[in-house]
């Protein structure tokens, strides 16, 4: 990428635009308050101009007031006089220069040097001029370049002819300068504070918003065939963090997906290959003049397709075995389950059937789903089994975390229920236990059975949905038993209320059992026991 163009994606990014609306914000902030104290500061500063320009001139009159210390407190006899009197008593501010005059006689001034000359022909004139008598006047003018604020008061004295000015001046302008000038270096001050903030925030924004960049990146780079691109999550609990750990969940349900369409794109070509070729060649050697061999080739090929029908069934169970509506739990009353189960497996062959324990109590799970597990370990423990051997099965209440309550408990203090199918065929090495459950894949002691090795995988799979497990305990010789634990909750979100509800109408069915009339092992496999 160019720099022209990595400047305008720079500029496009999130980064920028919150970066640049926060500062845009800052600066309207600054400069409101900016405004609004240097508007408070000026006005305070003419506020007390005006105070001190016509405090002078209150304190002339309080000294004609009280009279000549001197003379016992009588009256001043001339302007002059008053004026030399006040003048003495002290200099001005800083900021401020004092006249005197008497129209037509002298102009008093202080004996110290002032910082503006007020006794210039120019302002002589001006203040004669501006003068309002019996009253102060507050006039702006200019003088020798310098902003000057005037208060001029018409003086006279009680029963004398003469009058006189009482002249007082501030330099305002170059307190406003002062002013004005703080305001300068608040704006500086303020871009210099912009500027801090600009990179900083920077800084900051591109830490906190690096997980939307390398989101970015990983929509960028992830393809129909790489899903596994993730993106490092920070080690906070904020928005952006959640994004980047949805954003990574969302590709493993992906990944998942697409791995289950491959898998299934992958094994239904590969196991369909085999039933279609022998197709093929039975089609390919039919005499169709000898109708003996058409029905021989026909009764073969429609066995076939049973064959692709069954493979292509198990393959759709597989294939919608990751999908959320997969199972549809709802409350199951155990011993009416079992008692049902074992009437629909006894036929799939000539072998000793056994109820081994009926726990009682409700589970939440899908009953067509369950009952399809259960029947697939069945025709399993059938194929590596002889009409003389026993497949038994049961179910028994278990705590989930492996060592708490024993089996049997009651159901309102247990969490999980086991169903078993055991048998004592054959039995599975321990070094297939493992893979036992991969699709299409046979044990040593399975070679001549009929079946596409499916089998073991659903049951896996739809013990999975139920948010549970299956587990095998075999050992060659003495036989297999297979376990499904599947939690009392079935997985299902329902809470405390959905658990309260389990656990009294578990209460309530082992009571009815119990008071029916049975012998004492009934009694104890109906109440959760084992025989």
């Amino acid at each position: 990428m160019n720099p022209a163009s990595a400047l305008r994606a720079e500029i496009h990014s999130v980064r920028f635009r919150v970066l640049a609306t926060l500062l845009v914000f800052m600066a309207v902030g600054l400069f409101v308050s900016g405004a609004f104290t240097h508007a408070a500061q000026l006005k305070n500063l003419n506020d007390r101009v005006n105070q001190e320009l016509q405090l002078p001139s209150k304190n002339l009159d309080a000294l004609a007031q009280r009279g000549r210390p001197n003379a016992g407190g009588a009256g001043y006899t001339s302007l002059e006089e008053l004026f030399t009197t006040y003048l003495r008593g002290g200099s001005p501010g800083g900021y401020e220069s004092v006249m005197t005059m008497v129209r037509g006689g002298n102009i008093i001034l202080p004996i110290e040097e002032q910082r503006t000359n007020l006794g210039s022909r120019e302002v002589i004139q001006r203040v004669w001029d501006w003068r309002v008598p019996g009253q102060t006047v507050l006039r702006d003018t200019e003088i020798d370049g310098r902003q000057v604020r005037l208060a001029i008061t018409s003086v006279s004295l009680e029963g004398r002819p003469d009058q006189g000015l009482f002249v007082v001046s501030n330099e305002i302008g170059v307190q406003r300068g002062e002013v004005i000038q703080s305001m300068w270096i608040y704006g500086l001050a303020s871009l210099a504070t912009l500027g801090l903030a600009g990179v900083v925030g920077y800084l900051v924004t591109g830490r906190l918003l690096s997980p939307i960049r390398r989101l970015r990146e990983a929509t960028q780079s992830t393809t129909f065939d790489d899903l596994t691109k993730r993106v490092e999550v920070p080690a906070s609990t904020d928005d952006v963090a959640q994004l980047a750990m949805n954003f990574n969940h969302m590709l493993e349900r992906l990944e998942s997906g697409f791995e289950n369409q491959r898998r299934f794109v992958h094994d239904a070509s590969h196991e369909l290959r085999t039933p279609m070729t022998i197709i093929r060649g039975y089609l390919e050697l039919l005499r169709a003049g000898d109708p003996a061999d058409v029905d021989q080739t026909r009764v073969l090929l429609l066995d076939e397709l049973d064959r692709m029908q069954e493979l292509v069934d198990d393959l759709l169970i597989l294939a919608r075995s990751g999908r959320p509506d997969f199972i549809s739990p709802d409350w199951i009353e155990t011993d009416d389950f079992l008692v049902g189960v074992m009437n629909r497996i006894k036929v799939l062959g000539e072998r000793r059937w056994q109820l081994d324990a009926t726990p009682g109590g409700l589970v939440r799970a899908d009953r067509r789903r369950l009952t399809q597990a259960v029947e697939q370990l069945a025709a399993n423990a059938v194929k590596h089994t002889s009409e003389a051997d026993r497949i038994s099965v049961g179910a028994a209440w278990a705590q989930n975390d492996d060592g708490g309550a024993p089996q049997g408990a009651r159901p309102g203090l247990a969490k999980n229920l086991e169903i078993w199918v055991a048998d004592t065929g054959a039995g599975i090495p321990a070094e297939d236990h493992e893979r036992i459950f991969e699709r299409f894949w046979k044990g040593r002691n399975a070679a001549g059975t009929e079946g596409s090795g499916l089998g073991l995988s659903i049951v896996k799979a739809i013990a999975e949905a139920h948010s549970g497990r299956v587990r095998l305990e075999s050992e060659v010789g003495k036989g297999s038993r297979f376990v499904l634990v599947i939690p009392s909750g079935g997985g299902d979100s329902g809470g405390e209320a959905g658990s309260g509800e389990a656990n009294s109408a578990a209460d309530e069915v082992v009571q009815l059992h119990v008071r029916g009339p049975s012998s004492g092992t009934e009694i104890l496999t109906q109440a959760g026991g084992t025989p």
